[in-house]
């Protein structure tokens, strides 16, 4: 009940309840002398909003960290709704976060909904504070594990983005021919690349020039009607996919028994524009 008050409303409550019994008493002592019971009844009002009003508090406190909560679970089996994700970025920038310093349950939940949105650094330091209060909080402990994971496939999915672009900005400047051992690689980097639950832009159209550069041009044009759902005014996108329409990043150094086993890999990103972090 006490949850999420700060110190002044919990003082506020316990004095108003105070409050209340005494002229609860004083009540029931004038009842009993026969005594006029009148004047005492205006002065039930003060102690009736002083808990009220820090009720109130201790309910709306209460009411959105449930939303968090099931906003966020929302956001985890859909992802890609974006309707849900406004949905989430608008009740964490509504909770009133400095009430929940001594509640982990709470953080916690905070901490679950930047997990959601794929911002782990932010899901981190929330659920940093949860478990230094409660070490033992079974949510908080699975989420670490799962942010730590999903730390771990966002490194190794941005240390693959920069080796493919280091082929794709070679191949772009005519630096450097795309030999058969190029390919390959480009080929091994795409085939193992494991995709974060989000991704940006940037990112999203390396993976669209590194398959167009090795004839997967289908493949590549769906990344870049992704980029382009996400961003329609995309300059980049909008050439990127010219040039793949007029054939520009034809090559003849393919092997087409590695290219083949990318046919059934999907590159299914989820591009949305980071979004200022409430602290």
């Amino acid at each position: 009940m006490l949850q999420g008050l700060y110190l002044y409303e919990i003082i506020l409550m316990i004095t108003g309840g105070i409050l209340f019994l005494a002229l609860v008493f004083a009540l029931i002592w004038n009842v009993i002398k026969s005594k006029s019971i009148v004047a005492l009844l205006p002065f039930f009002f003060l102690p009736i909003v002083m808990i009220g009003w820090t009720a109130i508090k201790s309910v709306s406190y209460d009411n959105g960290k449930i939303d968090i909560e099931k906003t966020a679970n929302e956001v985890a089996k859909n992802p890609a709704d974006t309707t849900l994700r406004d949905k989430l970025e608008k009740s964490i920038a509504a909770f009133d976060t400095t009430r929940a310093a001594n509640d982990p349950v709470a953080l916690n939940n905070i901490s679950s909904a930047y997990y959601a949105l794929g911002k782990y650094n932010e899901a981190s330091i929330y659920n940093q504070k949860a478990l230094s209060i409660n070490p033992g909080l079974p949510q908080a402990i699975n989420l670490k594990a799962g942010i730590e994971k999903q730390v771990a496939v966002k490194n190794n999915f941005e240390q693959s983005i920069r080796q493919l672009n280091n082929s794709v900005a070679a191949a772009d400047s005519g630096k450097a021919a795309l030999t058969p051992e190029a390919t390959q690689k480009i080929v091994g980097i795409l085939k193992t690349v494991k995709q974060p639950v989000y991704t940006d832009e940037k990112s999203s159209l390396v993976i669209a020039k590194a398959l167009a550069l090795v004839n997967k041009n289908e493949q590549s044009m769906q990344v870049v009607n992704k980029v382009l759902e996400a961003n329609p005014q995309s300059q980049e996108s909008l050439q990127l996919k010219k040039n793949i329409e007029t054939g520009k990043f034809k090559t003849v150094a393919v092997d087409s028994a590695q290219t083949k086993s990318l046919d059934s890999k999907k590159f299914n990103f989820i591009i949305k524009k980071a979004l200022p972090v409430k602290q």
